[in-house]
């Protein structure tokens, strides 16, 4: 029964259908119209362009071919090949048959591991987002957080950025034990300042990094370093 709701809980999101806009020989007739009419005011006209190629993608993947686990809150689980992050909404997407795209609700999902990475969803601050868990454990969680922006092309040869462009970008944020989530870098301070040790330590923790050539800024590096913390 919990399985055929959770199916229910999906299908119930839709699908939502990619279109283009094209234009219509009246609204041709308007735009140049309107551009001889301004023409009487003076020798510069500023017009809209035709929408331009936009370079980049608002998807987390550059593909689509990501192997993903669909981890439900009742601990079932699916297979998934064909599925990407939309950035603009931070919705999962999978594409269907011709240029529908299937959304997937987070009703009844946990998490969503894709290429071995786990992405989950969070409200925080009258937003929904989702995040890659960086590192988990009682006390706090180290997220990743995702956003796109689009570059505006420009017909000025000068600025040589002819096409819009999406611009992908990371940050990382710090969700503690009372689900409150704020902004946090990838830095030695706020590290061990997390760890809360004294300075003992705090000199065995610099001891293993440096002996195992480790970076409070890298990913893997990070995991390791916090694992070790724990020890005893």
């Amino acid at each position: 029964m919990k399985k055929i709701l959770f199916f229910i809980s999906i299908l119930s999101v839709g699908l939502v259908f990619s279109q283009s806009s094209v234009g219509t020989s009246g609204d041709q007739l308007t735009l140049d119209n309107n551009l001889q009419r301004v023409k009487t005011f003076g020798s510069s006209v500023t017009f809209f362009n035709p929408k331009r190629l936009t370079d980049g993608t608002f998807y987390l993947f550059d593909k689509w071919n990501n192997y993903c686990i669909i981890q439900t809150e009742d601990n079932q689980k699916f297979v998934l090949r064909n599925i990407n992050l939309n950035l603009e909404r931070h919705t999962f997407e999978s594409k269907v048959e011709g240029d529908s795209i299937f959304t997937f609700s987070f009703n009844n999902i946990d998490k969503f591991i894709i290429n071995g990475k786990t992405y989950k969803n969070y409200y925080w601050d009258e937003d929904s987002k989702v995040y890659e868990i960086i590192y988990d454990n009682n006390n706090f969680q180290i997220l990743k957080g995702f956003r796109v922006e689009l570059l505006e092309g420009s017909a000025n040869p000068m600025v040589n950025r002819s096409r819009d462009k999406y611009i992908r970008k990371e940050s990382y944020h710090l969700r503690s034990n009372d689900n409150k989530i704020k902004p946090f870098k990838l830095k030695r301070s706020r590290i061990l300042k997390l760890i809360n040790g004294d300075i003992e330590k705090v000199n065995k923790i610099d001891a293993y990094t440096r002996n195992n050539n480790l970076s409070f800024k890298r990913e893997k590096d990070l995991h390791k370093i916090l694992e070790y913390s724990l020890k005893d």
